[in-house]
């Protein structure tokens, strides 16, 4: 192994944001013993992958990446965390090329763990003072905050709820605390994380806050970030008085929503226990699109669900088609043990599967494409992302646009204008302005 001062760790991550924050919070965590964090493909001496299982491309992306990082360095560490070790912990710690499995709840005392499993990378010792808050973001412009972990909900083709447990909400004090570190060090968005946001209270605090439309004010009215953009959020939590708080704070909550519909078929939704029919999905979309102008919708779509009709699957093509969204995610079903839908009979065949995640694909190109359209003369402002050639970078806006930007804007945190002329190949172009 390299000596202490070159020790380098690499923090890999699959799934959603709610694990990317996790990961930032573990390499805070781990930074006092020394580490260099390395780059994509650079060798490391100690991995730390964390897992997500929430299908079955999940756990093979989660696995694969086990191996990829002893073809970097046959002699490193590997360390899997996360969800996917949550399906069998001690099935997974037997896989070839795992030294050590964390499990969801042990995620916080990484920096104790460690140390004990892994003595010849951390000998010396460090002062261990885990990080309450986060200030930074590796190499990302935009950051995260987990404001919630796991779900009441119980969707019956979900393990996620499993391997994450009942809902827990985290104090609000450290989640504004960390937002105003992050305005700090010159972050300008912060996107609201967690399994199931729109459950979120917290009771302690005096005065109370009761819901999540309440905890977004209170983050309005306690940091001065420039925007805050919500993560996933169901249907159902998307209130009247949420929308009122973003039609009032439109300069500083993005026009952007990500709700899961998962099927246009009420029946199909009743059969996967979703608390809401399609007339609810539907109503709670239009009532955002008349309270936010220019907002971009997109909805989580589950194709090939047990017993998933032609006329169910057209069912969600018409939803996906009705005009009040703009782009889909689209999932092909697949069993995931413990689950309810795993049991039931009546499965999709796997062809069908893969032509109707196809089909809904295409519909998905389309209304993006359209939703880039309606940009023209539009003035947006953006966050640059990441480098895409030489000259090219891409950001993203408000309402959650790729906007092609100038490479000198490349990297940085700062909110550029643009007043949006042309459509490209999945992203938008225009004029800097001042």
């Amino acid at each position: 192994m390299n000596s202490k001062a070159t020790k380098k760790i690499s923090f890999l991550t699959v799934g959603c944001r709610l694990n990317q924050y996790e990961t930032e919070k573990m390499a805070a965590d781990l930074a006092p013993f020394g580490f260099e964090r390395a780059n994509r493909g650079q060798p490391a001496d100690l991995y730390i992958i964390n897992s997500c299982t929430v299908t079955h491309r999940a756990d093979k992306d989660s696995r694969y990446l086990v191996r990829r990082a002893k073809r970097e360095n046959p002699n490193s560490r590997v360390v899997l965390v996360g969800c996917y070790v949550e399906t069998d912990p001690e099935g997974i710690a037997e896989l070839e090329g795992v030294d050590v499995v964390i499990r969801n709840n042990e995620k916080d005392r990484v920096a104790q763990i460690l140390p004990q499993k892994l003595p010849t990378l951390f000998e010396g010792g460090a002062e261990i003072v885990c990080a309450p808050v986060l200030a930074d973001f590796y190499q990302r412009n935009r950051a995260w905050i987990k404001i919630s972990d796991g779900c009441n909900q119980a969707c019956s083709y979900c393990l996620v709820t499993i391997v994450r447990g009942e809902l827990t909400c985290r104090p609000a004090t450290e989640i504004i605390s960390e937002i105003n570190q992050l305005v700090m060090h010159g972050y300008n968005e912060v996107v609201l994380a967690g399994v199931n946001i729109g459950y979120y209270s917290d009771r302690e605090i005096d005065p109370p806050i009761k819901n999540f439309t309440e905890l977004c004010g209170r983050i309005l009215d306690s940091t001065e970030l420039y925007r805050l953009r919500l993560s996933s959020i169901e249907p159902q939590t998307v209130t009247d008085e949420l929308l009122e708080l973003c039609a009032k704070n439109q300069d500083r909550i993005c026009r952007h929503f990500h709700i899961p519909m998962q099927s246009g078929s009420s029946r199909i939704l009743k059969q996967m226990r979703r608390p809401y029919d399609r007339e609810r999905f539907l109503e709670r979309v239009a009532a955002i699109k008349q309270s936010v102008p220019n907002v971009i919708i997109g909805a989580d779509v589950i194709v090939g669900f047990p017993g998933e009709t032609d006329e169910d699957f057209a069912a969600s093509r018409t939803a996906a088609e009705c005009g009040l969204i703009d782009y889909l995610h689209v999932f092909s079903y697949s069993d995931r043990p413990k689950t309810a839908a795993a049991e039931m009979p009546n499965k999709i065949r796997p062809q069908i599967i893969k032509e109707r995640n196809a089909e809904l694909t295409r519909v998905s190109n389309r209304l993006r494409h359209e939703s880039h359209c309606r940009q023209i003369g539009q003035t947006l402002e953006v966050i640059s992302e990441h480098k895409t050639t030489r000259d090219v970078c891409l950001g993203v806006s408000d309402n959650y646009i790729k906007v092609r930007l100038p490479a000198e804007v490349a990297g940085r945190r700062a909110v550029v204008r643009v007043k949006i002329t042309d459509v490209c190949d999945g992203h938008v172009a225009g004029d800097v302005l001042p």
